[in-house]
């Protein structure tokens, strides 16, 4: 073979590498920033139960908790002084009575929780494409009241009807359970995985998002005793942070899979909702469900 034709092999299959390389990064997804989502069904959070006129008179659920406020920092503002006892104890420091009258302290929550559930009969719609659509059904309508007491009575305020907003909605979906999956091929693609992308498209990477072949962190249920199960992750968008009391972000979305049954969940959760489980579960309620999918790491 001659050198010219060794070349040409030569440049045809550098140009086919170069091409086979370049095809993942053409279609590399663009990044996608988290923009909370406004509410659903034309309302918006915080909207007053009594604007809902769709839902049933009745809840499908109640519950109800209490806490105390929680101590988020201390500041002080310095008098300084010439002479005469100081805090730092130099010329110039902070006068300690005067300071000591300014020291302020802030709180976060507190007070009673209400959280009531609504759904209407029926109500369910596709997430997606057609062809790979997800269907989720019920969808659940939260709303939460919070008022502070410092007398702890069982009675709801007169003004209940005033405070009861719109601070969330559950959508429920099915998908294939553990036992299913194990009679199944590795790369099948379950609703839990599709859910999963169709939520990154939508809000971006959640909280130590990180793509591989499995997922391998935490669940509902705990770990699973064959090591060669699937374990799906509670995906939380902007989580809770600081005193972990509630999300920052006027709501957050999280996704978890029950895997012994396959339900599904796709909970937008505004920062009150978190308040409530973090109440419920440090004040009477311990290994509570709904804390334990917003809040819990373990």
């Amino acid at each position: 073979m001659n050198r010219s034709r060794l070349l040409s092999l030569f440049l045809s299959s550098a140009f086919a590498l170069l091409a086979v390389q370049a095809a993942p990064a053409a279609d590399k997804p663009k990044k996608v920033k988290y923009v909370p989502p406004e509410g659903f069904a034309g309302h918006k959070w915080g909207e007053l139960r009594s604007s809902f006129d769709r839902l049933p008179n009745e809840p499908i659920g109640v519950g109800a908790a209490w806490m105390r406020a929680l101590e988020t920092q201390k500041d002080f503002t310095c008098v300084p002084v010439v002479a005469g006892p100081q805090i730092t104890g130099a010329i110039g420091g902070c006068d300690f009575q005067a300071t000591l009258l300014r020291l302020r302290t802030n709180f976060e929550g507190g007070g009673y929780y209400v959280l009531s559930e609504f759904t209407i009969d029926g109500q369910g719609f596709r997430f997606g494409e057609e062809s790979d659509a997800v269907v989720l059904h019920p969808v659940i309508y939260q709303f939460c009241a919070n008022w502070d007491q410092s007398i702890r009575k069982k009675v709801a305020p007169p003004n209940f009807d005033s405070l009861n907003k719109f601070c969330g909605v559950k959508f429920m979906f099915q998908s294939e359970t553990r036992e299913q999956l194990r009679k199944l091929p590795d790369d099948y693609l379950s609703n839990y995985d599709r859910m999963v992308e169709k939520l990154l498209a939508k809000f971006g990477r959640p909280e130590g998002f990180l793509r591989r072949g499995r997922v391998l962190i935490e669940t509902l249920d705990g770990d699973s005793e064959d090591p060669a199960d699937r374990k799906f992750s509670i995906w939380r968008w902007c989580p809770a942070k600081g005193t972990g009391l509630h999300t920052d972000c006027t709501a957050s979305v999280v996704l978890s899979l029950d895997p012994s049954t396959g339900v599904g969940t796709v909970l937008y959760s505004t920062p009150l909702l978190w308040e409530f489980a973090y109440a419920r579960e440090n004040y009477g309620y311990k290994g509570d469900r709904l804390y334990r999918m917003l809040h819990a790491r373990n």
